[in-house]
């Protein structure tokens, strides 16, 4: 008899991870992912005793690959477009993912601020604005994080079909905003 295959709780968030993508986080239920992982829904109740528990840490999940993905364009001269032409992308060809990320409310915390410098691939980019734009750190924060409310916003509407904007325009806007962001917080320091 051959052995059984153990039902790890990374092979669980890998269904459920996928199931998201492709229908939307509303679609992660036990018997869903037990059904793409081949098992029963036992697994996946030992790993995660309620439903809530197992879509918070699908979007955990989501969140670390997320990290993965931007993290790899670290040493892209530009960090900061990559990252803008990546979250487009996400929001254009990956919508369900989108709004996992974006809209499912898991980001919100004590603060849109605090929530956002969790992530590793934040605190790299305000020290990559802060050599860039020659300013102080909190300066750079700010503007990383109303950039990124921005961003939210525009890839919101390309989300859900409101607007057909291209990259070159949400490029050109984003480029637009952030710079008239940086001359304002010069002007502040003067």
């Amino acid at each position: 008899m051959p052995p059984k295959v153990k039902i790890t709780r990374e092979n669980l968030l890998e269904c459920a991870y996928r199931i998201a993508e492709q229908a939307g986080i509303a679609a992660v239920t036990s018997r869903s992912v037990a059904k793409l992982a081949g098992c029963s829904i036992q697994p996946v109740f030992s790993h995660f005793p309620t439903m809530e528990a197992l879509r918070k840490a699908t979007f955990d999940y989501a969140c670390k690959k997320f990290m993965e993905e931007v993290l790899c364009r670290e040493e892209d001269p530009d960090f900061l477009s990559a990252t803008t032409q990546w979250t487009v992308d996400l929001a254009r060809n990956r919508p369900n993912l989108f709004r996992l990320l974006y809209l499912s409310g898991g980001l919100y915390g004590s603060s849109m601020a605090d929530v956002m410098m969790r992530y590793e691939s934040n605190e790299k980019m305000i020290r990559k604005m802060t050599q860039l734009y020659d300013l102080d750190p909190s300066r750079c924060k700010d503007i990383l994080v109303r950039s990124c409310l921005f961003l939210t916003g525009i890839c919101t509407m390309i989300c859900e079909n409101k607007v057909p904007f291209s990259d070159a325009q949400v490029a050109d806007l984003m480029k637009r905003t952030v710079s008239e962001m940086v001359r304002g917080a010069k002007e502040e320091m003067a």
